[in-house]
């Protein structure tokens, strides 16, 4: 089952939005905010401040205007200031307050009594004003002669929707601005964290999925930041904990499966030992006794009797090779290991087979290995009868057949192999074939003890036994016998050490 992605709502995306561009945004918007009033009131200022400096650039002109009476000059030089765009209205009152020129709106111009009133003060103001439904700002300032009296008042006005427009077109512009940076922001952030922090954590999830889909050999990049490739160096030691400890799980279950079936085997065994001691020993003496009475009676009998007498002596010097074979079996065996030459091991089992081989009219060849082989460090009798049982089998299943032996050494053992070219054995019974009283030959030919006794044998040794097919068409057994008795072998303890030579 694959690993479920995280699609929750609170995720690393959205905490970084919330705890980090959240106030952010937060404190840009309100500092922006903030900063968008101070200039607006600057922009409001400056707005004023024209209008102020006009009024002083005529103020001196109209002064002396109407100092003298040109009339002329004061209504050209407020048709003049009247053309200038921001202007809307500008208006000359003389001392009294009585109007003398103007140029804009009559109804912004303000009455006699309050236009005397401001004239006699003497000094530069400004207000806005509701005037027909509209707002307008007015900039008065007093018209000196040269001796500094005021004889007159300048009165110059501008929409108020002048004030409101230009604040609202720059305020648009701000907002605009602020909008635009908080969105670049916003994308840089994502961009960020999509290459800093986003790819490598689904590079992560996407490893952990590989990982619960059944690879646990997988392992996750150790890329990105500190803290990520931290976190995912700590995930690939766990999975390495994981694995050792599942390895070393399975290997505990395998050791405990093999023990159980050691001590069940061995338990077995025990009891076909003892069973098979008994009949042995119970066997033994009659047999030996009839034998014996067969052989003296045999030396004075006729010749047809004779026959007979032979024959039943046959018949019980088979019974006594399987009694010898039960007491092989039964008989607990302490290897009395000595140096062993391959050359002479393979001789003197070969010599024990050949009346049998010449019965059954069957070519043995043998191979000796092409590189010199060490000396073994082995009991030869024990060998020596291990060999002789696969010989006898071979040539029992090969009547007018071949059988060959064959040897080859590596680094720490050599390699026995018996095979011929007889039936072969079936794969389905190969893994019972070594134990005992299981045989592939009719009824009351073999005793099925003799792959039991070659399987002790290699056991004692340290070795293993292979059963397989032969190049030649029959069963193949390839026996490994370390030159050196393994530490944990049954007979370890009891074994010299030999130094190996060729």
């Amino acid at each position: 089952m694959g690993l479920r992605q995280p699609f929750g709502l609170y995720n690393i995306r959205t905490a970084l939005l919330a705890f980090v561009l959240a106030p952010f945004l937060l404190i840009m918007i309100t500092t922006a905010g903030f900063s968008l009033r101070q200039l607006e009131q600057t922009a409001e200022t400056d707005m004023e401040e024209e209008i102020e400096l006009i009024a002083r650039s005529i103020r001196r002109p109209l002064s002396y205007a109407l100092e003298n009476g040109h009339e002329e000059t004061l209504r050209r030089t407020v048709t003049s200031a009247g053309d200038i765009g921001r202007v809307y209205g500008v208006y000359v009152y003389d001392e009294q307050g009585n109007r003398i020129t103007a140029q804009g709106p009559s109804n912004v111009q303000v009455q006699d009594i309050e236009a005397a009133s401001l004239a006699s003060r003497g000094s530069e103001q400004s207000a806005f004003e509701e005037i027909g439904g509209e707002a307008v700002f007015s900039y008065f300032m007093p018209l000196t002669d040269s001796g500094g009296r005021i004889h007159g008042l300048l009165q110059v006005t501008r929409r108020g929707s002048d004030f409101v427009q230009q604040i609202r077109a720059f305020r648009t512009r701000a907002i605009s601005i602020l909008a635009g940076s908080a969105l670049l922001v916003l994308i840089l952030v994502w961009i960020g964290y999509q290459r800093a922090i986003g790819r490598h954590i689904q590079s992560m999830g996407s490893g952990m999925a590989t990982v619960a889909s059944g690879r646990r050999d997988h392992r996750l990049d150790t890329e990105g930041p500190t803290e990520l490739r931290f976190l995912s160096e700590g995930i690939n030691r766990m999975l390495d904990s994981i694995v050792a400890s599942e390895r070393e799980i399975t290997t505990r279950r395998e050791r405990e499966y093999q023990l159980k079936h050691q001590l069940h085997q061995a338990e077995k065994l025990a009891a076909i030992g003892r069973f098979a001691a008994g009949v042995a020993h119970e066997l033994g003496t009659p047999l030996s006794v009839a034998d014996g009475k067969a052989q003296r009676a045999l030396r004075r009998a006729t010749p047809e009797d004779a026959k007979t007498l032979q024959d039943i002596r046959q018949q019980l010097q088979r019974m006594e090779r399987i009694i010898r074979q039960l007491m092989d079996f039964a008989r607990p065996v302490t290897p009395e290991h000595r140096e062993v030459r391959l050359t002479d091991l393979m001789q003197s089992s070969l010599q024990q087979v050949e009346e049998e081989r010449r019965k059954q009219v069957v070519d043995i060849q043998v191979q000796a290995s092409e590189a010199p082989c060490p000396a073994l460090n082995a009991d030869r009798l024990r060998l020596e009868q291990a060999l002789i049982n696969l010989l006898r089998n071979a040539v029992q299943a090969t009547p007018n057949g071949l059988v060959r032996l064959s040897w080859h050494c590596t680094a720490d053992a050599v390699q026995l192999v018996v095979e011929d070219n007889g039936p072969g054995i079936d794969p389905s019974i190969r893994e019972q074939l070594l134990e005992p009283f299981v045989t592939t030959k009719p009824v009351g030919v073999g005793t099925g003890l003799g792959l039991a006794v070659v399987n002790a044998v290699v056991t004692e040794h340290g070795g293993r036994i292979d059963i397989g097919t032969s190049e030649l068409g029959g069963a193949r057994f390839d026996l490994t016998i370390p030159f050196q008795p393994p530490a944990d072998s049954p007979s370890a303890l009891n074994a010299p050490e030999v130094t190996p030579n060729a």
